[in-house]
């Protein structure tokens, strides 16, 4: 696209007036007219595809129907002390009533005999077949397929409607459209593409069926191609020191150090991760594999790889308790072979602290083992070559970024996890971030049985705890919130600490409490307890979520589970399973659910795979920002579906794969087109 036209500020835009224009700056986040013209409709309505309204009748009752008519008469009647407005709404075929209870936009600007689509659910009142506050398209024109663009409702009652967006694209488009440039070459349009100028006009003004799905596919490639060209780009700039050799401390250790023979698939993974150290590009990989699977000791066996080449290391986990729990037993496996390792974290006194900067700086620790305590600023590493993140969904993106931002050459990255958040995945799905996994149990372990009951029935629930503990088990029970949310029952942990407390008498001092808001010390008596038996049952809040490593505990109940994403809970329910017993997880939910906190409880209950339940957070929660730092939620793309569009993602990288290989510097060359993509928000920077 050109610099000039598309790139003014909408409050030029005629129909714009400057306090709309403010509107679409603050809640739409569109400033320019190329904001505008990529603000692209969320759906379609297709007019051949509507009802007439003679095919209605009280069978339809509570079906959602859409109508295409003209308003004949408007009423306002009093019924039981309240007013009621009451429209006729005819085509050709015959009328209905559409009703409302209060006074809208469109009763105060509704014309007679402009034809409308009107979208609502049926209802059946006096044998009179009705539609209660219906939604209203204004149809100005008689489009055969009709735009329709998200627009939030406080917007809406502002006058920014349907059919105001739509006025303000034709002026845009009318104004602009000399000024859309091409952004692929002749040989891509061969591709069944659209030029760029017909297939933004096509994406909001459909002239068929089939010139809008080929306007779509043609933004999805450009999108797509984009996207790819940057990471392409970003990962040949990524430079990293290799590690061509395996030298003495790694086959020391694995020989006489190993506490466990590796199985298949941990030489599999490990083989992975060596062939990624030795080139001299950044490696990017994540490790994903179940609870007690084996992650560790490849994460050890990888540092032990940078350190005979000559580099540091750090693994940076979320809580103080797994760091001091990583320090620990891998200072204990590193007794034999004389590698200086230390630990970091908030509670690291100012005197060791200091002396800590200062051996990091001068290279005589190895390895490094903290909290987000590594990614300060004092922490200044001599060479460091690999950084690890464990659990890596607890950390922000910005956070885990600012670890290889310490060094000139960026260190390999090598991310562990159980289950990956959808921010993650939407990266392996678009290649740009490797992965690894580990799906092998150790022997003995069994899957965690996992069950779901509604709160009525929370007495049965009760009845596994009561079972598991009188054969010597210990139990987690969870709750969403410290002490909020007083009036809704079993949501609070001070008040259920209390009626566990009286549930089981018998436990006496047995019962133990951990959340957020304890201090470290706090926190640490009330671990240590849990991991010595002394307490039988931890009321907790998602403190527990990683860090926590107790094999005799086998129940792991969550009240109030809706409230918890997919990804959390499946990371809660690795609390449990870790021994040789059978164990549980029991979600209670009210019956009062939503449809997609009923999905998440039921795909809990179907399947224990870590990747899959990713998957699937994924579809709930969308992939987040790719280039920037959100973690998760509505996609940054424009156009593009992330899981609907996945055959296409394989079409397109292959061909901008080979198109970057033959143009390396293109991008650089582009920039008028590039950074205006994809410097929405200041996304993305120079």
């Amino acid at each position: 696209m050109s610099c000039n036209i598309l790139q003014k500020s909408i409050e030029h835009l005629k129909g714009l007036s400057l306090r709309k224009a403010h509107l679409f700056n603050t809640e739409l986040k569109l400033h320019t007219y190329e904001d505008l013209l990529s603000f692209y409709p969320k759906g379609y309505i297709h007019l051949p595809t509507l009802k007439n309204i003679s095919e209605l009748s009280k069978n339809n009752n509570n079906d959602f129907v859409q109508i295409l008519g003209e308003i004949t008469n408007i009423e306002e009647i009093n019924y039981k002390k309240r007013k009621i407005w009451i429209a006729r709404l005819e085509d050709q075929t015959g009328f209905i009533e559409l009703v409302w209870f209060q006074k809208t936009n469109f009763l105060k600007n509704v014309k007679k005999n402009i034809t409308i689509i009107v979208y609502g659910k049926i209802k059946c009142f006096q044998e009179k077949i009705q539609i209660i506050h219906p939604n209203i398209q204004y149809l100005e024109k008689n489009y055969s397929i009709y735009p329709v663009y998200s627009i939030p409702s406080n917007l809406k009652k502002k006058g920014i409607n349907n059919s105001f967006i739509i006025n303000l694209l034709k002026n845009l488009i009318e104004e602009s459209k000399n000024d859309i440039d091409e952004f692929f070459f002749q040989e891509f349009l061969e591709k069944k593409l659209m030029s760029r100028k017909k297939a933004l006009i096509q994406i909001h003004f459909p002239e068929s069926l089939d010139s809008l799905l080929q306007a779509q596919y043609s933004l999805k490639f450009e999108e797509l191609f984009l996207l790819k060209l940057f990471f392409l780009s970003r990962k040949k700039a990524a430079s990293s020191q290799p590690f061509p050799k395996l030298g003495k401390n790694f086959h020391n250790f694995y020989k006489h150090s190993l506490p466990f023979t590796l199985t298949e698939e941990q030489k599999k993974v490990l083989k992975e991760i060596w062939n990624d150290l030795k080139k001299p590009i950044q490696m990017n990989r994540l490790l994903q594999g179940e609870v007690g699977c084996g992650k560790t000791i490849i994460a050890i066996l990888s540092m032990l790889i940078a350190l005979d080449n000559g580099f540091q290391s750090c693994l940076m986990a979320p809580t103080e308790v797994l760091a001091i729990q990583h320090f620990f037993s891998i200072k204990k496996m590193f007794s034999t072979i004389g590698i200086k390792i230390a630990l970091l974290t908030s509670s690291t006194s100012d005197s060791i602290r200091k002396c800590l900067y200062h051996e990091i700086f001068t290279g005589k620790i190895s390895i490094l083992i903290g909290t987000h305590a590594l990614i300060q600023e004092k922490v200044q590493f001599k060479n460091l070559g690999l950084a690890i993140i464990d659990e890596e969904q607890r950390f922000g993106v910005e956070q885990r970024a600012k670890i290889w931002k310490k060094e000139d050459k960026f260190p390999h990255i090598l991310i562990m996890t159980a289950t990956p958040i959808p921010r993650t995945l939407a990266k392996i799905i678009y290649h740009d971030l490797n992965i690894s996994i580990i799906k092998e149990l150790p022997l003995g372990r069994k899957s965690v049985k996992t069950i779901h009951f509604w709160s009525k029935n929370r007495d049965r629930a009760f009845e596994i705890v009561k079972n598991q503990i009188s054969k010597g088990r210990q139990v987690y029970i969870i709750y969403p919130t410290i002490n909020t949310s007083l009036k809704k029952k079993n949501m609070n942990l001070m008040r259920g600490y209390q009626e566990i407390k009286e549930k089981f008498k018998n436990l006496e001092n047995r019962i133990g409490i951990l959340h957020g808001e304890m201090n470290f010390q706090e926190k640490n008596i009330q671990m240590s307890r849990f991991l010595r038996g002394e307490t039988k049952i931890m009321i907790a809040t998602t403190v527990i979520e990683v860090g926590v490593d107790v094999p005799n505990a086998s129940v792991i109940l969550i009240e109030n589970a809706n409230f918890f994403g997919l990804s959390q809970l499946h990371q809660l329910r690795g609390r449990v399973g870790r021994g040789i017993h059978q164990s549980y997880c029991i979600l209670i939910t009210d019956q009062k659910i939503s449809i997609e906190g009923l999905f998440r409880i039921k795909k809990m209950c179907e399947t224990n795979e870590g990747l899959e339940i990713a998957k699937e957070d994924l579809k709930l929660r969308g992939g987040g920002d790719l280039i920037g730092t959100q973690q998760s939620g509505k996609n940054y793309f424009r156009i593009v579906n992330l899981i609907k569009d996945y055959k296409l993602i394989k079409d397109v990288f292959p061909i901008a794969q080979n198109f970057f290989h033959k143009n390396p510097d293109f991008l650089k060359n582009t920039k008028n087109i590039f950074y205006k993509y994809y410097k929405m928000n200041g996304k993305f920077k120079k």
